[in-house]
């Protein structure tokens, strides 16, 4: 930050506003930390502060099942309420496992061929927002 010297504003971060963190590892430390302490059951807990950080932060975590094989993604979307509501937060979440879910069927397929956006969605932007009969 003091090499790069970016404009500073108490209103957002210097470098970026938009985070996206993958966590592979607290369950496998957990499960190691307990091996070494017979009879302690360890696990990590999420800890928020209740204020963003940033704009816009995904945080995802990889769960594993009793045998320690993946078993999914776990994930929060935390965001500054002074430029997200509730519900943008959740269409972004949507869209965000929408594509997810798109490169887990298709990891061959080109990112520009990922649908992003729900039916519903693209018929309002295709046809009611490009209703030019006005």
């Amino acid at each position: 930050v003091e090499v790069l010297n970016p404009a500073r504003s108490l209103a957002r971060h210097p470098l970026f506003q938009t985070l996206l963190a993958f966590n592979n590892n607290d369950q496998r430390a957990s499960a190691d930390a307990a091996d070494g302490l017979p009879g302690l059951a360890v696990e990590g807990r999420r800890v928020s502060t209740g204020v963003a950080k940033f704009d816009l932060a995904f945080n995802l975590a990889e769960q594993l099942d009793a045998d320690g094989a993946p078993a999914g993604l776990d994930g929060v979307i935390e965001y500054s309420a002074d430029l997200f509501d509730r519900a943008t937060a959740a269409g972004i979440a949507e869209r965000f496992v929408r594509v997810l879910e798109a490169v887990a069927f298709a990891p061959e397929a080109p990112l520009g061929r990922l649908d992003v956006l729900a039916d519903e969605e693209r018929r309002r932007v295709l046809v009611e927002w490009n209703d030019t009969a006005r």
